[in-house]
């Protein structure tokens, strides 16, 4: 079992390191890639799929308090 933990550890750094050398090779803008996040996050389709996943999960915890309170 350490031996594959071993493995997959080398493979996860080696994996890491070609990738980093890789953005650097293309010239990689990472300020391009803080834009899209912001645009995603600021979408109006994200908002309103974080408002209603916000609202499922309060009337699950609501529902579950109540089940497990009782009224």
């Amino acid at each position: 079992m350490p031996k594959n933990l071993l493995i997959i550890a080398i493979l996860v750094v080696a994996a890491y390191f070609v990738g980093v050398q890789s953005a650097k090779n293309r010239g990689k803008n990472y300020e391009d890639l803080r834009h899209q996040v912001e645009r995603l996050w600021t979408s109006p389709d994200a908002k309103r799929a974080r408002k209603k996943l916000a609202k499922n999960a309060q009337k699950s915890l609501e529902k579950t308090r109540k089940s497990l309170v009782g009224n």
